[in-house]
């Protein structure tokens, strides 16, 4: 079902644009697809303790009506028991981009009813285990926290993409607006109901407020959004994107392209590098089938799995020229800059500092004779600063077969859910 622009988003737009933020109003749809029960009979990934096998497989047995259009409609009836409006923290006067976010989160709020508030809104006090719980996986094997977003009334899913908007910048909109129609686009070609734009979850922690510690979390099979919140400043991480296919593909007569340029920018960063260079990058005797800093997994504590002293590898970025480190600062700004720049400015200003790249190494791993090739199952590829953790794995299809697709996670050392567990 194609969603309209909504009324709240047409309300913020004056905001939005003396802030530089918000997503194109032209291409502001996501489809929910057909409904059919099948089975995935593949696997994927092994990395040991951090990272699930991509079995990809279960059945969507929720209950979809058809719409004229003959796709199925996946929203609640907009005649639901009436909503609850809470106390408002909203700063309709400030031009401040993470006030317009906590505006538009509370107008969100206030479209759902009491129950659908009850599954969205979660206490921040002993919350750490449930904020912890995101994965890689489709919905139908691991549960995501809050209320699945084809559930949502149209009025409840509208305000959901005015959130969507402000949270994130034009790129990043678009890379969400992508990953939701991967799946989509995967159901199309035979991967089974598991796929679909509707089974992504919205949960908030916490009151939305400047002064209060609150989160929000919106994600589901190849993404994971887990923006924090402390005295007013943002922290986006864990961030985990990914897409299958990997390349450009068509749905509904609409191009989409999720992570195509955080591919290109990882692969061009290593295609700067001297064969010296390149070969002191490489690290050798190890391979990965995935991420190595993968989800949670509701362990609602800290990784402790980052490579450390002698163990982390590749090449130090301050040893290489200007030009190859505008590469890797290119790179990084692929997954830091896809949010407002309230989010995003402070946090890359951080990761580059002389002193931050002194300590930040790229490396890769994967057959050493092809090369970084992004089309080769087993390439992997990642950035390792002194807080900034970004990687890119290529993995087999899971549906799509004879191609990779990419996983990858940002994350942040020190910030991960705003260093609050």
């Amino acid at each position: 079902m194609i969603k309209p622009i909504s009324l709240a988003t047409l309300l913020l737009a004056s905001l939005m644009a003396l802030q530089g933020c918000g997503g194109d109003s032209s291409d502001n749809t996501t489809t929910t697809p057909t409904t059919e029960t099948a089975t995935d009979d593949s696997a994927s990934a092994d990395t040991g303790d951090d990272t699930t096998d991509e079995s990809e497989t279960g059945d969507d047995t929720d209950d979809d009506t058809t719409g004229e259009d003959g796709t199925e409609d996946d929203t609640a009836d907009d005649s639901s028991d009436s909503s609850t409006v809470t106390a408002s923290s909203c700063d309709e006067d400030s031009t401040s981009q993470i006030d317009a976010l906590i505006c538009a989160t509370e107008m969100f709020i206030d479209t759902l009813s009491e129950s659908e508030q009850a599954s969205v809104l979660y206490d921040w006090d002993n919350s750490n285990t449930e904020r912890t719980i995101w994965s890689n996986l489709p919905t139908g094997n691991v549960q995501r926290n809050g209320m699945r977003i084809g559930e949502l009334s149209d009025a409840a899913y509208s305000a959901l993409i005015d959130v969507a908007q402000i949270l994130l910048n034009d790129e990043g909109y678009e890379d969400f607006q992508g990953v939701l129609a991967a799946d989509d686009y995967l159901q199309e070609q035979g991967g089974g109901s598991t796929y679909s734009s509707a089974n992504y979850y919205i949960a908030i922690f916490g009151t939305p407020a400047r002064d209060e510690s609150w989160m929000i979390q919106l994600g589901g099979h190849h993404l994971a959004y887990n923006v924090t919140f402390v005295d007013g400043v943002g922290y986006p991480v864990p961030n985990h994107l990914a897409t299958e296919p990997k390349a450009a593909f068509e749905l509904n007569s609409t191009t989409y392209a999720p992570i195509v340029e955080e591919g290109d920018a990882m692969v061009a960063m290593f295609d700067a590098l001297s064969s010296a260079e390149l070969s002191e990058a490489y690290l050798s005797g190890e391979s990965y089938s995935d991420v190595l800093v993968g989800p949670d997994n509701g362990s609602g504590n800290y990784p402790t799995d980052y490579p450390t002293g002698d163990d982390r590898g590749g090449i130090l970025v301050s040893s290489l020229t200007e030009a190859q480190q505008a590469l890797v600062i290119a790179a990084m700004a692929q997954w830091v800059d896809d949010y407002q720049a309230e989010i995003s400015d402070p946090l890359m200003a951080d990761y580059t500092t002389d002193e931050a790249l002194a300590d930040t190494y790229i490396a890769w791993a994967g057959s050493q004779s092809a090369g970084v090739d992004v089309d080769t199952n087993g390439t992997y590829l990642r950035i390792d600063g002194p807080r900034v953790w970004i990687e890119l794995a290529c993995q087999g299809g899971v549906v799509i077969r004879g191609e990779t697709h990419y996983h990858t996670i940002y994350r942040d050392k020190e910030m991960d859910y705003g260093n609050t567990l």
